[in-house]
């Protein structure tokens, strides 16, 4: 028996629609297997790439325990100050530690009381003004106002240029003032009158320490230019010059050496030149030091197609102990 030809044209499109369908589907199977053992292979890397940043952390206490037993002051010049990094079976990592006391503590514009810390909060202007020259419409002592009101725990605006929620909360997206410490200087995107390009420049100069550590000091053997400018309106560029080349041969060995060669900055009477109290205050040489205790440790870990960056914020105690307080891990 004969089938019409109308008949057998059917049979070869439904053959032809059956080898089409199940062709898409064993496609999309396969992509579908293929980026499943993809997301694995990343999971998988991501996780090995996260056990050798933490092994480089163990790496980094140890450098600075063994600093600590070695040395009594902490400068650029020494081991811990170096990049180091080494491959490895199917990668490579690099890591540095920066030292956070040779940078300007945000947290310590604010007292234990919460109240404005005159000094602080005069070095902070000075060094707005150090690095915001190049930036229009930067006003140094309203965003120090504005960074105090961000810290402290009330709500009532510091100064003319003070932010509260009154200000936050009317922008786009609304939010509010922290009234809290701050855990990274990054949050400074978020104070009123900060802008990218500013923040950019102020970040490399910038620690944001946990405020029990209490730490305010600056340690003049590895603060950068900027921050050394700003200990002091007396400051010029000559004596951050001559400071610089002095600690890269020899580093300062305690804070009387360095003020030997600072009599002119830092003369002894200098608090007791104004009879105004905050002016006084304000006035007052910043806490300096030569050693430190809190470090931030930077990895950068390449496993395959997967790059992964930790940071970590390491607290090295009296005997010489470190612990990472902050951990944080970016990957891209």
């Amino acid at each position: 028996m004969k089938f019409p030809r109308q008949q057998r044209g059917i049979a070869v499109l439904t053959a032809m629609l059956v080898v089409a369908i199940a062709t898409i589907l064993a496609v999309e199977l396969i992509w579908g297997t293929s980026l499943d053992l993809r997301r694995a292979q990343n999971m998988l890397e991501r996780d090995q790439a996260m056990q050798v940043a933490r092994g480089m952390e163990i790496l980094a206490a140890e450098l600075l325990r063994d600093d600590a037993e070695n040395s009594d002051i902490d400068s650029l010049t020494e081991r811990w100050a170096e990049n180091y990094g080494f491959p490895f079976e199917g990668g490579n990592v690099v890591g540095r530690l920066d030292d956070m006391q040779g940078r300007f503590n945000l947290n310590s514009l604010v007292n234990r009381e919460g109240n404005r810390d005159g000094r602080a909060a005069a070095q902070f202007r000075r060094l707005i003004e150090r690095v915001g020259t190049d930036f229009d419409d930067v006003d140094p002592a309203g965003i120090v106002d504005a960074v105090v009101d961000w810290l402290d725990p009330n709500q009532l605006p510091d100064g003319i240029g003070g932010a509260e929620d009154g200000v936050y909360t009317n922008r786009t997206p609304p939010h509010r003032a922290a009234n809290f410490w701050m855990t990274s200087p990054s949050e400074l995107l978020a104070v009123d009158g900060m802008t990218p390009d500013l923040y950019d420049a102020l970040s490399q100069l910038l620690s944001a320490l946990p405020p029990g550590a209490e730490v305010t000091a600056i340690n003049i053997n590895t603060a950068p230019a900027e921050v050394l400018r700003s200990l002091s309106e007396e400051v010029s560029d000559s004596d951050v010059e001559n400071w610089i080349e002095s600690r890269d041969t020899s580093p300062f060995e305690s804070v009387e050496d360095f003020l030997a060669t600072a009599a002119n900055v830092f003369p002894p009477e200098e608090a007791d030149r104004n009879d105004d109290a905050e002016a006084a205050e304000a006035a007052k040489p910043v806490d300096l030091t030569v050693n430190s205790d809190w470090f931030v440790l930077s990895a950068v870990v390449s496993i395959g197609t997967t790059r992964l960056s930790m940071y970590s914020l390491l607290d090295r105690s009296n005997q010489g102990n470190v612990a990472a307080r902050l951990r944080a891990f970016d990957t891209y």
